[in-house]
């Protein structure tokens, strides 16, 4: 219980350790997966090396309750399944350049456009298309500890939201869209609470069509070849 009660307020390094800690032991185990039914800690908020050893669980009863945990919601289902069809069509880099700028650039950089707010995106050459479309359209699926979004409220009443970019013994530093910072002092703040969201929004698909996808997706591949200084193999082509 203890373990848990500190989870609301604890920043990324914290959380790590905490989620190491209540995986050690099979009550402890227990104990998390409950709270993740009970929507107290949310299942986006375990990162994927953490939901990987709860799904690889040597208990097949824990195994099963995570494996339910962890899947899609049925409207993240639905636009997956929509946007299938984007990973069967060529796209357009250029064009996906120009989507990822409208789109993405207040958080990501890449090839040069954009602000470097969330994680890394820029080396995809290890992620297939269908990897980048589940990240795309369903962020919350598992969070780095690092980029979960934050709420702070302070004692003058001021609301913050943003990730926590880094915290001192006297102070802590938010990061938001377009990488602007806001450094508050401990004793100015009243309430730190993660979200359990990405900060990155769910629902990308009521502002792109499926045909923009593909470009996105063709952009995230091949961003590296088009100044055209290093040649587009067939094997990098998505």
């Amino acid at each position: 219980p203890a373990l848990l009660a500190a989870w609301a307020s604890a920043g990324p390094a914290v959380r790590r350790e905490l989620t190491d800690a209540l995986l050690r032991r099979p009550d402890r185990t227990t104990a998390l997966l409950d709270a993740l039914e009970a929507r107290s800690i949310a299942p986006g908020e375990i990162d994927a090396a953490a939901s990987r050893r709860l799904l690889n669980h040597g208990d097949a009863a824990l195994r099963a309750r995570a494996a339910r945990l962890f899947q899609p919601t049925s409207s993240r289902q639905t636009a997956l399944a929509r946007y299938q069809a984007a990973l069967k069509q060529p796209g357009d880099s250029q064009r996906g350049r120009e989507v990822f700028r409208s789109q993405c650039a207040t958080c990501h950089s890449v090839a040069g456009v954009g602000v470097r707010v969330g994680p890394d995106i820029s080396d995809t050459r290890t992620k297939t298309p269908e990897m980048l479309l589940n990240d795309i359209l369903n962020p919350n699926a598992a969070i780095d500890a690092n980029y979960v979004s934050y709420t702070v409220a302070t004692r003058d009443g001021k609301v913050l939201t943003g990730l926590i970019d880094s915290e001192t013994a006297t102070s802590l530093t938010l990061r938001r869209a377009e990488n602007q910072t806001e450094v508050l002092l401990k004793p100015e703040i009243e309430e730190v609470r993660s979200s359990g969201q990405s900060l990155m929004p769910e629902a990308l698909e009521q502002t792109i069509t499926v045909d923009q996808m593909a470009d996105l997706l063709a952009f995230l591949k091949n961003w590296r070849y088009l100044d055209g200084g290093v040649p587009l193999s067939d094997s990098a082509k998505p």
